[in-house]
């Protein structure tokens, strides 16, 4: 496979290097696709672990453990309410 780069790309990856930042324009890219891969690695987990928050909010409310819509919707403005920046 063969890689054409962007100018800005190349310019980047020279100036990572000649900053010391990495030996080679091969450990630049090879520590960035070590990043891309951690970040969807990361994305997938937070699926995950959604589905799964999910899942077991549905058994809760099936279970009759679940709260009325309004007193979820008076708890949500009640933050958006404390949130920084909303003063006044």
């Amino acid at each position: 496979m063969s890689i054409i780069l962007k100018p800005e790309q190349e310019r980047f990856i020279q100036e990572q290097v000649s900053r010391g930042r990495f030996r080679s324009s091969d450990e630049v890219l090879a520590q960035a696709f070590r990043l891309l891969e951690e970040k969807y690695q990361q994305y997938e987990d937070w699926i995950e672990e959604t589905r799964h928050q999910v899942d077991e909010a549905a058994a809760e409310f099936d279970r009759g453990e679940g709260l009325p819509l309004e007193t979820v919707m008076e708890q949500l403005q009640a933050k958006f309410r404390q949130a920084p920046g909303t003063e006044g």
